[in-house]
């Protein structure tokens, strides 16, 4: 009797134990993406077994039966993905705010953060309107952003639909050129840090040159890490960690000797205005995740509206980063550096924020590598199996070997780059900007166009369609060769 109620006990206390962390699997989300199963990308484990049984088990039901990963997923409620998308939203790139008020000037660049808020948020609703309606008529499953531009190509005018395959490509291509960008921002940012801590410990300390090749070892380690239960508690841990240093931060510029507002610009030049917005749009970056985190919600119509999740959540964002922006360029000027944090003193309570940041950003760098692994792994793998004699081992071997060989490219660019006031604006304003506005509008207006009505909102649709790609556009190629030039000096 005692040793089955003994029995009993540790029975109950493992299958709590499970229970918590499953319940951080669901709670926890680190940079720019809910879950990394949405996106694809499973451990290495589930990767070669798990996915492989429920697809056998879902084969043996028949077609009918068959259902998508997102569909065999727990739903998740408004609240739950409001706070999602905001955490997804504010992550490192909010330290970089206060570095575009100074390119642009405090005045332009509250203009532009507002400006951009609106057609980002206005966007992100285009893009689930896009998805919703293609599943719809398609009555397909939950269609991601690559798959959202290959079927609303498809269903365009005739002469085009053609080109279905490569508007998918070029969607998929800026997603990865986005993520590894904000790979090497991660990168740059783990440096310039421990640099300053470095600086703070000891007499002898390496230049920042040299610290690019020295962590490089430590990056390659980071992405050998499979679990995803293991993933869960570093994200969760994360995320407590980075409000904190949020807090510490904000609290340190609302309490520092400001400049006067006479002494600043409140607008520079053309070429400043579009460095700040390519900043600025990668802080506000999110519009990977909006689809995944659509899918996944109880109420999917809750995310569209003036008061839906999007219009709620990017608000809240783009009131937090005005915020850090303006107080952080009247707090330091134009002494302003690339990260807000740099400012900080290198006293006890700046090193702990600058501590916590690293700590932070660098278990941050695995997630916004999992996406490219997501996207390209795939094609690798169908050429794997399509291989006589491909054993399972050379399949791990090989998907690490990919995973490190991500980690060397995004080192090279970073030591080719190795500022993060040449490296955030070059990213936010090339794939950052086609992703966040150009692609959702005119794929919205492929869609729609084909379907013209002579009414006010119909006509309004398509205005700001136009609109949102020129603007687009014009940040793209002026802003790429804006940055070109500023690096070829």
């Amino acid at each position: 009797m005692e040793n089955h109620r003994r029995y009993s006990i540790s029975e109950g206390l493992q299958h709590g134990v499970r229970r918590i962390s499953e319940g951080f699997l669901h709670m926890t989300n680190a940079d720019r993406m809910l879950d990394l199963h949405d996106i694809g990308m499973h451990n290495v484990q589930s990767e070669y077994q798990l996915v492989s049984k429920w697809d056998e088990a879902e084969e043996a039901l028949g077609p009918q039966r068959k259902k998508s990963f997102v569909e065999r997923k727990e739903k998740i409620s408004s609240k739950f993905a409001l706070i999602n998308l905001m955490k997804g939203m504010l992550g490192a790139g909010c330290f970089s705010v206060p570095l575009a008020f100074k390119q642009s000037g405090y005045v332009a660049g509250l203009v532009i953060i507002l400006v951009l808020g609106f057609l980002c948020a206005l966007c992100m609703i285009k893009l689930v309107k896009c998805a919703g309606y293609l599943s719809k008529i398609n009555q397909s499953a939950p269609l991601d952003y690559g798959n959202m531009a290959y079927k609303a190509t498809q269903a365009s005018y005739a002469p085009i639909r053609k080109l279905a395959p490569i508007s998918r490509a070029l969607v998929n291509t800026s997603l990865c050129v986005l993520q590894l960008g904000i790979c090497c921002c991660f990168y740059i940012f783990v440096v310039y840090h421990l640099h300053e801590l470095l600086e703070f410990f000891v007499s002898d300390v390496p230049s920042r040159a040299t610290l690019f090749p020295l962590v490089l070892p430590a990056f390659i380690l980071l992405v050998s890490l499979s679990s995803m239960r293991a993933l869960s508690f570093v994200s969760l841990g994360g995320n407590f960690l980075m409000l904190i240093a949020l807090a510490v931060i904000m609290f340190q510029l609302l309490t520092t000797e400001h400049k006067k507002l006479d002494d600043l610009p409140p607008v520079t030049d053309l070429g400043g205005v579009v460095s700040a917005a390519g900043a600025i749009l990668y802080a506000l970056e999110g519009q990977a995740m909006v689809l995944p985190l659509e899918n996944r919600m109880k109420k999917p119509e809750d995310m569209k509206g003036p008061f839906g999740v999007l219009s709620v959540g990017v608000g809240m964002v783009v009131v937090i980063y005005s915020f850090a922006g303006f107080f952080g360029f009247l707090a330091y000027g134009n002494d302003v550096q690339d990260s807000i944090t740099l400012n900080l003193p290198n006293d006890h309570l700046g090193i702990f924020v600058k501590a916590v940041l690293l700590f932070v950003v660098y278990s941050g760098f695995l997630i916004q590598v999992f996406p490219i692994v997501a996207m390209i792994w795939p094609a690798i793998k169908k050429r794997l199996r399509n291989s006589c004699g491909v054993s399972t081992t050379t399949k791990r071997i090989v998907h690490f070997a990919f995973r490190y060989s991500i980690v060397v490219v995004v080192f090279l660019l970073s030591y080719a780059i190795p500022r993060l006031s040449d490296m955030v604006p070059l990213v936010g304003v090339t794939a950052g900007m086609l992703l966040a506005l150009v692609f959702p509008s005119f794929f919205h207006l492929l869609i729609f166009l084909p379907q013209f009505e002579c009414r006010i909102g119909f006509l309004l649709d398509i205005f700001l369609d136009i609109v949102c790609i020129v603007i687009g556009m014009f940040f793209v190629i002026y802003g790429f060769i804006t940055n070109v030039q500023h690096l070829m000096h």
